[in-house]
């Protein structure tokens, strides 16, 4: 699964989980049990995967981090390979 696929899969799991978080809480308010523990759960699991979805969503959507080189702005070295060198002699 390519990350284009991925991305677009996270962000409908979002948008579907967000409809559901707020279909629930709609319906737990009309009925009176939004103080219910079921209720209470159901929303904060539904809340949890919005955030985690839509997170990872946009994360693949920005696409990877520049970390490839490993080195700071100023060009040191950030892996430590140059202090392990000099320790190993």
């Amino acid at each position: 699964m390519d990350d284009r696929f991925q991305m677009r899969l996270y962000a409908l799991t979002c948008v579907a989980c967000a409809a559901w978080l707020v279909q629930a809480a709609g319906e737990s308010m009309d009925d009176g049990t939004l103080a219910s523990a079921p209720s209470v759960i159901l929303l904060v699991c539904l809340a949890v995967a919005v955030v985690y979805t839509g997170v990872n969503a946009f994360l693949l959507w920005r696409g990877p981090a520049d970390d490839a080189d490993d080195t700071d702005t100023d060009g040191t070295d950030t892996t430590g390979a140059a202090d392990d060198d000099k320790e190993a002699r």
